[in-house]
């Protein structure tokens, strides 16, 4: 897990380059000046979208995604048609979002969302398998913590939320995509004793690669963060 830690906060800002066909149309593509990519591999694409009042986007397309606020927003929304619809978005909202098509208007707020395009959502065929999840699975182990949010055959999705002193028993994750939203100071401990500090910050996006296995205490800040376990990464396969 500490490996995970460190290799994540240098890879999550660094684009892999990894090729994948995207429509003509594609969000990042059509308005790179509000979705900025910042990590691509085999298994997603992570963009951070940031715009304030009065912005337009032109018309686009997303893949399927999980698409996580960090900001309060209210859009104007147009889909092909014409239909125009008013949009909210609130800190903390996450929201699965298949195949959209639209363009908008920012009418009040400033947006900052992460979205997580899912690549095995965008393949012909059977989706992949669910991974081997151990008897401390963090879902199973703390709930309270580890509020599932949704799970669909590409992504299992969960709030991890808690206050200072408070701990977690030892549990694992699979391979998971962090996304936090808040400031927090965690106390993390390993199955063989070791120890470690780490500080989330807002709107740090970290890749646990194989996952990990731990216990934690959290020491100071308002933690809150939204955990991506991504169906096609298997712990230990090539990255």
């Amino acid at each position: 897990m500490f490996r995970s830690i460190q290799f994540a906060l240098v890879f999550a800002f660094t684009v892999s380059g990894q090729a994948f066909a995207q429509a003509v149309d594609d969000a990042v593509s059509v308005d790179p000046d509000v979705h900025n990519v910042i990590l691509d591999n085999e298994h997603f694409r992570v963009f951070d979208a940031r715009a304030s009042k009065g912005t337009k986007s032109p018309m686009h397309t997303h893949p399927p995604m999980v698409l996580i606020s960090l900001g309060k927003t209210r859009f104007r929304m147009t889909t092909p048609d014409g239909k125009a619809t008013i949009f909210n978005l609130n800190p903390g909202e996450v929201r699965w979002v298949v195949d959209a098509r639209h363009s908008w208007e920012v009418l009040a707020g400033e947006l900052h969302a992460i979205g997580v395009e899912i690549k095995s959502a965008q393949k012909e065929g059977p989706p992949p398998a669910a991974p081997q999840r151990k008897e401390n699975d963090s879902v199973s182990a703390d709930p309270e913590a580890h509020h599932l949010l949704f799970e669909n055959p590409h992504v299992r999705v969960f709030e991890g939320r808690t206050s200072v002193g408070r701990k977690s028993p030892m549990h694992s994750h699979p391979p998971t995509l962090l996304v936090s939203l808040d400031w927090i100071r965690l106390k993390l401990t390993l199955p063989d004793g070791e120890s470690l500090i780490h500080d989330f910050s807002q709107g740090q996006v970290l890749w646990l690669a194989d996952g990990g296995e731990h216990s934690w205490q959290a020491l100071a800040g308002s933690g809150r963060v939204i955990a991506v376990e991504v169906k096609s990464a298997k712990a230990g396969a090539a990255k």
